[in-house]
């Protein structure tokens, strides 16, 4: 588990289904991510992942992102495209509607980078997001992450560097 000031982040389990179906069914949660899921797929979704996860070497691995406070689960942080050669892996997050604009984001991918930093064998953390996503663009740019050079179509790509990343993540709060 992991825990933030205002986050605690927890391994899936089979309970969060329904989690899952409501952020990635949602519109307005998946506006910038893709079409929205119809309940279905997203189960079905689920259930690839939920296999995924056992697999070895590590491919994915999914938390359920909840706001202490309430005790609500808010959204989903993963670690995804682990690249053992070139010692990478992508994070990301997404949360769901009514976490959205209260700083969580910025908490929870400081944390997720962190976490890759002390628990894989990574020299960097990479994450994208759609260029017209200015919300993930400042909060990316907010992280201090650096822009990177790799493109892919629509998105903005940046990354943090185990060699820089502890002196800049306790530099904002």
């Amino acid at each position: 588990m992991v825990q933030t000031e205002h986050l605690r982040m927890r391994p899936v389990v089979p309970g969060d289904e329904a989690l899952y179906c409501w952020l990635y069914g949602d519109p307005e949660t998946m506006r910038f991510v893709g079409p929205p899921l119809s309940r279905e797929r997203a189960r079905r979704g689920f259930r690839k992942v939920l296999e995924s996860l056992e697999r070895r070497p590590i491919e994915l691995v999914l938390w359920v992102i909840e706001e202490k406070a309430t005790d609500r689960s808010i959204g989903i942080g993963a670690f995804q495209d682990f690249d053992h050669q070139r010692r990478r892996v992508q994070a990301g997050m997404i949360l769901g509607g009514g976490a959205r604009g209260r700083g969580f984001g910025k908490e929870g991918l400081r944390a997720l980078i962190d976490y890759a930093f002390v628990t894989f064998a990574v020299d960097e953390v990479w994450t994208q997001h759609a260029v017209d996503n200015t919300g993930a663009g400042g909060l990316t740019v907010s992280l201090a992450l650096s822009h990177n050079t790799e493109t892919r179509s629509g998105k903005l790509v940046r990354s943090a560097f185990r060699h820089s990343w502890a002196a800049d993540s306790t530099s904002s709060g």
